[in-house]
């Protein structure tokens, strides 16, 4: 039993396939069919082992990657009834079925960034202050950083003390969201981790019904894991310590939103009897990648050896292109792009990968400029346009009574003359009574008071909210009942009546995926709302159209391509100036995001720098990004590519000028300098170097170091170099 899901596997695969229980931990580096062996694993237990696919927890990080697992799984074990999610998703259900202890009911709504940002925005206001000195965008990532750290209202207000005013504030404003989310039982994104395991926390001490259930866990991408989501595997898996997680600390590039890199470099140390696997059969690239994928990484410290491999051709050189600026960057990569389709590359096998979404500019410009079809993915999704923004808030408030953002949102929207005076009225009743929007609404008082169009347009109001809840059956058929009963359809149409907009179009798709889903589960209008609200920004992404994909390297994680460019490879941009302020880890990072975009190519890498970008209001000077000299040269088109792009150019690194080198024929070395041949210096974004030479007189006076990280001289404007002497 079980041998078929063995086949094709090979000995290190096969290992961590049949591990016959305990701490296991799966290093797999970029395309070593680390997918491939973790549903394996999962389908072994169930099938090989016996073990009750109900009792199998399997985690992983995208919507995309949780659906082809399912998949993957149910190939070997048809209707299994196992857990397969993201942590978000498996928090959410574990909630939906046990919401008591974390004070919320089953039918709790999930609130996205754009609820959370427009309470917290009414929430200011309703404090006096200014929503352009004290941003709701600032607030949020306060709030989040705090609930990421289970700091409840009281813990951030006493933190403050230590802080300064809008730290202060924010304490103030993440006390009244948290009565807003009591009130409207829903939970935001930071919520479902952290209330997941305040579940099973207080499961641990009470029925234990989370935390003898699972007999394995399984969990891809641990690298990305946070302190949350580890203490939630951690106490999950403790009762029976079969817990299997594979990840690579290679590709852990979450830091920002609190993935910490040691969960997965120190599991042997957390498990000392943890077997190890290492996954080193590249599948995914050609050779020269691998190789250049490999010799920057090593440039790491942090991180665990491992000695990846391909049996495939070296493939062709890794092209380095010196551009002029980000409109001739643009261009040369689009006429690469072009090349490519010409050959016969699909559309859909091709992307362009860049560090900040400011990149894209140009790119989107010279794309159309040569009529090459292309995609942004992280964009303006799908799920964010107004129309669908709006008809699923409709479906939310039908589904959640409490849910005052869905709520404030349709109101009045088509308008019903339920004007901002009457809605702000009702506000203040629902306050007063510290109840729900809509139960305010309900109230006879309140209707009664009413006069004219407000009275009609809340009765209205209130009779298609009954109806789509009559229909919630099929999200399809309730969605339907808001359009027909609403007339918001014709409404949205005329508010674009002079633009190129077509939101029925938008409308139609919505439709259509409530159709897809309603003959793919049984979850009715809660269940679609919830799948939506769980969605990513590559969830959202079209796999299969024919075109070009523009993204940042944070969004291609766990892509592939057949032919890949990267732009904007300039000191100061990638690696990121934020970064670098952070020292070594933040660098550390940085190359970790770069070796990511690297290995996303199965065939061919395109990389560019530009000597000129407009960056912080103004067109500036820039220098080659040291990750491009950390390539080794025989990868490299023409073998001397590496010393065109090591050339000092004229940059602003991190905000500091930088002189070209061919300064050096035009001054002669200073008699009077602060610095002398020999001296020890220290530069916030190089790091430290020996002082080889000074050139020049006044404000026009270089300096030449040699920096040791990167073993190479660069030279600098000293007035603007920011050396700090090393005693």
């Amino acid at each position: 039993m079980g041998a078929g899901i063995l086949t094709g596997l090979n000995p290190e695969q096969e290992r961590a396939v049949t591990h016959p229980g305990g701490p296991l931990l799966i290093l797999a580096g970029a395309g070593t069919g680390k997918t491939r062996t973790i549903t394996r694993r999962v389908a072994w237990l169930a099938e090989a082992q016996g073990v009750p696919a109900s009792r199998i927890l399997a985690i992983t990080f995208t919507n995309k990657a949780a659906g082809e697992m399912k998949q993957r799984i149910q190939a070997w074990v048809p209707s299994t009834g196992m857990w397969v999610g993201t942590f978000h998703a498996v928090c959410a259900r574990m909630l939906r079925m046990d919401p008591e202890p974390v004070g919320r009911t089953r039918h709790f709504t999930i609130y996205d960034v754009d609820d959370r940002r427009r309470t917290l925005r009414q929430l200011i206001k309703d404090e006096g202050w200014d929503p352009q000195v004290f941003r709701p965008a600032r607030f949020e990532a306060i709030i989040s950083a705090w609930k990421q750290r289970r700091m409840g209202p009281e813990a951030a207000r006493d933190e403050t003390r230590f802080h300064g005013m809008e730290e202060e504030r924010a304490a103030v404003v993440y006390a009244r969201y948290e009565d807003v989310l009591k009130r409207s039982d829903a939970l935001d994104f930071d919520d479902l981790l952290w209330k997941g395991l305040m579940l099973v926390e207080h499961d641990e001490r009470n029925a234990r019904r989370w935390v003898d259930r699972f007999l394995h866990v399984v969990v891809d991408e641990y690298q990305d894991t946070n302190a949350l989501q580890y203490e939630l595997v951690k106490r999950l898996a403790a009762g029976t310590r079969n817990l299997a997680v594979c990840g690579d600390p290679d590709q852990s590039i979450y830091s920002w939103r609190g993935a910490d890199i040691q969960n997965i470099l120190r599991f042997d140390q957390d498990y000392p009897d943890a077997t190890l696997v290492r996954l080193e059969r590249n599948y995914r690239s050609v050779g020269n990648v691998l190789f250049a994928a490999q010799a920057v990484i090593r440039n790491n410290r942090s991180r665990k050896e491992k000695d990846l491999r391909t049996e495939r051709e070296d493939g062709p050189p890794l092209v380095v292109v010196d551009a002029a600026d980000e409109e001739d960057e643009a261009m040369q990569v689009a006429g690469r792009v072009h090349r490519w389709v010409a050959e016969g590359t699909s559309p859909r096998e091709i992307a362009v990968f860049y560090r900040t979404n400011a990149c894209s500019r140009a790119l989107e410009a010279a794309f159309t400029r040569l009529q090459i079809p292309y995609q942004i993915v992280g964009g303006l999704g799908f799920f964010e346009r107004r129309e669908i923004k709006d008809l699923l808030a409709y479906a939310r408030v039908a589904v959640n009574p409490r849910d005052d953002a869905a709520c404030a949102r349709v109101v009045n929207v088509p308008p019903r003359g339920i004007g901002a005076t009457t809605q702000e009225r009702v506000r203040s009743v629902a306050s007063e009574h510290d109840e729900p929007l809509l139960h305010a609404y309900r109230r006879e008082d309140v209707r009664a008071s009413l006069r004219g169009p407000a009275r009609k347009g809340v009765a209205a109001f209130l009779a298609l909210l009954d109806e789509v809840r009559e229909r919630q059956h099929s999200a399809e058929g309730a969605l339907r009942a808001v359009l027909e009963r609403s007339g918001y359809l014709q409404w949205v149409e005329t508010l674009d009546a002079t633009e190129d907009v077509d939101r029925s179009e938008n409308v139609d798709e919505l439709l259509a995926f409530a159709h897809e889903y309603d003959h793919r589960e049984q979850g009715g209008l809660r269940g679609f709302l919830e799948e939506i609200a769980l969605l990513s920004e590559v969830d959202r992404w079209e796999e299969d159209a024919e075109r070009i994909s523009l993204m940042t390297i944070h969004a291609a994680k766990g892509l592939e391509f057949d032919r890949v460019a990267v732009v904007g490879l300039e000191e100061g941009l990638f690696p990121h100036a934020r970064a670098l302020e952070d020292g070594p880890d933040g660098l550390e990072e940085e190359r970790r995001l770069f070796y990511v975009a690297l290995t996303r190519a199965r065939e061919e890498l395109h990389l560019s720098h530009c000597r000129m970008r407009y960056r912080t209001g103004a067109p500036g000077p820039q220098s080659p990004s040291r990750f491009l000299e950390e390539l080794p040269e025989e990868v490299l088109e023409g073998g001397g590519a590496v010393r065109q792009v090591r050339r000092p150019l004229t940059g602003l690194v991190a905000g500091l000028p930088e002189a070209p080198s061919s300064i050096e024929a035009e001054f002669e070395e200073a008699e009077d300098a602060p610095y002398a041949p020999g001296d020890r210096v220290d530069h916030r974004v190089f790091g430290t170097g020996t002082v080889v030479r000074v050139l020049g007189e006044g404000m026009d006076q270089r300096i030449v170091v040699h920096f040791d990280e990167s073993d190479a001289e660069r030279t600098l404007l000293l007035a603007w170099s920011m050396l700090e002497r090393l005693t």
